[in-house]
């Protein structure tokens, strides 16, 4: 549940706690991160309800708008490392960004679900104009049956706006056979600096009490390593 899922006008917390997936496509050039937040909030849920966050990130960027890096977290019980690679530029206004995300989990991950010892992937489809974002997670493997009792493919939507330092952001999650996993989200993230944000989710599940419905509120503190 990597942390670097943006938009490419956007700037959700909700989906990415920590740093970001579009990079910069100026210059070529090589970042890091660290991030510390309450909790895991990851696609309107708390994935680490037994404790908050500390994360941190490395990133590659080229001037051709090609990109790759390294994500991991550790909560409570557990840890967590992403690796992506993408490409991602501009048409006009209209920004775009195309990846491959994999995640990797070792065994008591403390997440619920569990999703110890499994890993899996999903490309990443994005775009934006006019602060107003779009995009799809398509997975490329199916989901450890671990995460859904089931073992299949998914699909995660969303659709965002951006206005000054607040993003307002609605997720679909849909799985594809079991549909009591389905679920909606809405976002709403408040960037007070560079650093420092605040977010609050509500999710609606269709058919489940697996999903938390009561509202979410996560504080996350972002620093960069590098310049």
């Amino acid at each position: 549940m990597n942390l670097k899922s943006l938009t490419p006008l956007a700037l959700s917390v909700s989906v990415a706690i920590g740093s970001t997936m579009i990079a910069p496509i100026a210059s070529a050039e090589v970042s890091a991160n660290v991030a510390i937040s309450n909790m895991y909030l990851w696609r309107g849920t708390n994935l680490a309800t037994s404790g908050g966050t500390v994360s941190g990130g490395l990133d590659y960027a080229n001037e051709s708008g090609v990109y790759a890096g390294v994500w991991t977290s550790s909560e409570a019980g557990g840890t967590e490392t992403d690796l992506y690679a993408g490409f991602a530029g501009k048409a006009g206004d209209f920004s775009y960004d195309i990846g491959y995300i994999w995640y990797l989990y070792p065994e008591d991950t403390g997440f619920s679900p569990d999703l110890g010892d499994n890993d899996f992937s999903e490309i990443m489809l994005s775009g934006g104009i006019a602060g107003f974002g779009a995009a799809i997670y398509i997975s490329a493997d199916p989901v450890p049956a671990s995460a859904t009792q089931d073992g299949e493919d998914y699909t995660y939507m969303t659709l965002d706006y951006t206005s000054g330092k607040y993003n307002f952001l609605y997720g679909i999650q849909s799985m594809d056979k079991t549909s009591s996993a389905d679920y909606t989200h809405l976002t709403v993230t408040y960037s007070y600096d560079d650093n420092l944000s605040f977010a609050v989710s509500i999710a609606s599940p269709d058919t489940t009490d697996a999903i938390e419905e009561d509202p979410l509120f996560a504080i996350t503190y972002s620093l960069p390593l590098t310049k």
